[in-house]
């Protein structure tokens, strides 16, 4: 992807493409979207798209970025959990992260992704291969959590009283 080229784009037609995006992505799993959907909503050419993106996977690369940015930005004493371990902090970011996701624009997408696209994306493990096991156990348990409820958002509370309950017996 080359993200020189869109930082030359002017804030509407940038806007634009994101909207497209969002849309495709939400809508449809990555084995399913297209990109002649994207450039007609975005009202670029498909020659335009590929000078931004090398191709679908690359646009749906920079969404995600884009998306987890904006999700987990606000969450400022997410850095202060690998410091010491504290399982109520876990526990408020997941609930924390799950209040703002579901207020989103990127539900649909992020729901999307968990559901469909992770599996096929070849994300590199972040930095968990570097966690203790505590801290790598509450990572997990907080994603199966967030996982569990964007399939299930009524049972946010259920979910998230069994997560605090798995954090706190470790």
């Amino acid at each position: 992807m080359t993200l020189t080229n869109l930082a030359h784009l002017s804030p509407t037609k940038l806007g634009r493409i994101q909207a497209a995006l969002l849309l495709e992505f939400s809508t449809y799993p990555l084995s399913q979207a297209q990109v002649a959907r994207i450039v007609k909503t975005a009202i670029i050419s498909r020659g335009a798209f590929y000078t931004y993106f090398t191709d679908l996977s690359a646009a749906y690369r920079y969404l995600y970025q884009r998306a987890l940015i904006e999700l987990h930005q606000p969450l400022t004493f997410e850095n202060s959990l690998l410091i010491n371990y504290d399982p109520q902090l876990y526990y408020k970011v997941a609930a924390d992260f799950t209040r703002r996701l579901q207020n989103s624009c990127y539900y649909d997408f992020i729901k999307l992704h968990l559901i469909y696209n992770e599996p096929f994306l070849n994300t590199p493990a972040s930095s968990s291969m570097l966690l203790d096991s505590q801290h790598w156990q509450a990572m997990v348990l907080v994603h199966a959590t967030i996982q569990d409820i964007l399939l299930k958002p009524t049972q946010r509370e259920k979910y998230l009283a069994r997560l605090k309950a798995a954090l706190i017996k470790q």
